[in-house]
């Protein structure tokens, strides 16, 4: 692969920084061409806000309290949507077309061109090259040294809200919380948070003093503008699972349908009021403050696959721990789990985030599996179709975005 065609390719996959990308991202393409230039000749190839942060976050922690549990995991944030077998399309990253020696040579020089890489599951993984969530006059980060996610995170992101303020000019922030530190991984009080695909984030209010974590009710909740806001994660964005209290998703499904929306769909996507095998929106104690957004990041997950062992051969990063998912029966402790995965109670607590020993029936907790070598590479992932509403007769031609594919960080 030429040096031009490496640019372009992993510029318009959102693999680098490219001119009108947000700020975090942004790289210099001339820093890029000179490290590609070098690769390619090596390999004989071609010539080349305005609220208080520390207040917002001690909001945070105030408001949380009653929503985290006893173990100090955030409530059902964990949740996973079963995959329908055989839907949706392979992901794929530029990193496949390169030589094992031509991502070595960009990690030595410059890592950061390989682009992020969302490594392992959400409750158990990783981010590699992390784009932090950058300031807008539309959101307010309320922790921004925990606002790192993939380009396509961010993205996704920056688009369903630009869709609101398409349809409602001059509408007001929201708040974005935790997405992942910026090397992913454990972040209290969550489960999830760990790959850079999880994202916390505000209803839109009727309410001048609207706060972070503040509850959305039938009385304070804005319909329009909250469900134009997940209409449009659900049709132009790849999003894996939104959690919403049933509360809330009654209010949103009412409104939906009073607004015309396809009873078909509107049943197909939300859990409230349906018998669909696998509803995107899904209701999880603890969302009535906040909605809990996941998506696909088929670039950044299948870029993992593509350079994982070789990110463990350099030291770049860690082997990925491996972990049993197990359900707890009534009567069992973390000593007899100990006992039966050849593990220490310790370790299950630090895998969990667990401040006792103590345990819940019928809840999933992470068992390490006892090392034993490095650990098996991130799986390729599959994003399913995105699910879109029939066109409505007030349409006068397709949405933009309704043919479904990977999100490409434009």
């Amino acid at each position: 692969m030429g040096r031009s065609s490496l640019v372009s390719v992993l510029c318009a996959l959102g693999i680098v920084g490219c001119a009108g990308r947000a700020p975090e991202a942004a790289r210099s393409k001339d820093s890029l061409q000179r490290v590609v230039a070098a690769v390619s000749a090596e390999h004989g190839e071609g010539a080349p806000g305005t609220a208080d942060h520390a207040e917002l976050a001690a909001a945070h922690d105030h408001d949380h309290d009653d929503e985290v549990e006893e173990d100090g995991g955030e409530v059902d944030d964990d949740v996973e949507l079963p995959v329908e077998p055989g839907a949706g399309a392979p992901a794929r990253s530029p990193l496949a077309a390169m030589t094992d020696a031509q991502i070595e040579e960009l990690l030595a020089r410059d890592p950061a061109a390989l682009g992020p890489m969302s490594l392992g599951a959400t409750n158990a993984g990783a981010l590699f090259n992390g784009i932090r969530m950058p300031e807008s006059d539309r959101w307010e980060l309320v922790d921004p040294g925990h606002a790192w996610g993939t380009r396509e995170t961010v993205d996704a992101l920056d688009r369903a809200i630009a869709e609101v303020h398409r349809q409602f000019p001059g509408s007001p922030k929201l708040y974005i919380g935790h997405i992942s530190a910026r090397e992913g991984g454990r972040l209290s009080p969550h489960k999830s948070h760990q790959a850079g695909r999880d994202v916390d984030i505000s209803y839109f209010l009727a309410d001048a003093r609207h706060r972070w974590y503040q509850r959305a009710t039938a009385a304070n909740l804005d319909r329009e503008r909250t469900w134009a806001f997940v209409r449009a994660l659900i049709t132009e964005t790849d999003v894996e699972l939104i959690l919403i209290d049933t509360s809330v998703q009654k209010l949103l499904k009412e409104h939906a349908l009073k607004i015309g929306e396809d009873k078909d769909w509107i049943d197909d996507v939300f859990q409230y009021g349906s018998r669909s095998r696998r509803p995107l929106i899904r209701h999880a104690r603890g969302h009535a403050n906040h909605i809990h957004i996941r998506f696909y990041s088929p670039i950044a997950q299948e870029s993992a696959v593509r350079a994982y062992a070789l990110l463990v051969k350099r030291g770049a990063i860690k082997p990925r721990a491996q972990y049993v998912r197990h359900v707890a029966k009534k009567g069992q402790t973390l000593g007899s789990l100990a006992r039966q995965y050849g593990t220490t109670v310790e370790a299950i607590k630090r895998a969990n985030g667990l401040r006792s020993t103590a345990i819940q029936a019928k809840r999933a907790y992470n068992i390490p599996r006892p090392s034993g070598g490095p650990a098996a590479p991130p799986k390729h992932v599959t994003v399913p179709p995105r699910r879109l509403p029939p066109p409505r007769a007030a349409d006068a031609s397709p949405a933009p975005h309704a043919a479904h594919g990977p999100a490409l960080g434009g």
